[in-house]
């Protein structure tokens, strides 16, 4: 049920907003009304005081667009979220598809000192529990690692799961309980004309369909 007022803070809303550019999804109110569980209205009053602000712009047909200084503070704030997701699970050992909720809670609290230690303790060319490189999200991940969604991955071949790039944890619990997450490798078996693709992981088949696929990004490596 949408907020009548948001109490959700600008870190929220640059987070989110770049998480859609990362998506390759035009972030617009509706769609961050929607993800933010907010109103319309309170999108609209937040994204007036964000333009005030110098962090962002929103063009023709409603398309919002961070500026200099809002990308800067979203990837920051992208940052720090991950390292709380490292800390959660690497530290404490809570289970990799808890971590993004329970990070969203702690991200607010880390200090930048705090940030600073944990960068150092996990080193800046690590990843998420979920794959994503820290700085750089999915644009690093396609650039550095040839990424690929598996739904686009060759039949025939076998693949390395770099990234699960989701937030829902039923979806995570799905496909850890299927063996699929980060790091495994998989053969690519067959793909139906509806795009479902049915993969080999541990000599079990497992069928997915492109909801799934196109939320899996890997890479083709030796068999």
């Amino acid at each position: 049920m949408p907020r009548e007022t948001t109490s959700v803070s600008r870190e929220d809303y640059l987070k989110a907003i770049w998480e859609f550019e990362q998506d390759d999804q035009v972030p617009i109110s509706a769609r961050l009304a929607e993800e933010l569980s907010v109103t319309p209205p309170a999108v609209t009053a937040a994204l007036k005081r964000m333009t005030r602000d110098g962090l962002l712009r929103v063009e023709r047909h409603g398309h919002i667009r961070l500026t200099r200084k809002g990308r800067s503070e979203a990837e920051r704030l992208a940052l720090r979220h991950q390292l709380a997701e490292k800390l959660l699970t690497d530290m404490i050992g809570l289970h990799w598809t808890r971590a993004h909720d329970a990070a969203e809670r702690l991200e607010h609290g880390l200090s930048p000192e705090v940030e600073a230690l944990l960068l150092r303790r996990f080193g800046a060319d690590g990843t998420c529990p979920h794959g994503l490189p820290l700085r750089g999200g999915l644009a690093r991940l396609r650039r550095s690692r040839g990424a690929t969604i598996l739904g686009e991955l060759p039949v025939g071949r076998t693949v390395e799961i770099l990234c699960v790039y989701e937030k829902d944890p039923k979806f995570l619990e799905f496909l850890d309980q299927r063996g699929l997450r980060p790091g495994v490798r998989m053969r690519v078996l067959h793909r139906e004309y509806d795009e479902t693709t049915t993969v080999s992981v541990a000599g079990r088949k497992v069928y997915l369909g492109k909801p799934a696929t196109s939320r899996i990004w890997g890479r083709v490596v030796a068999s």
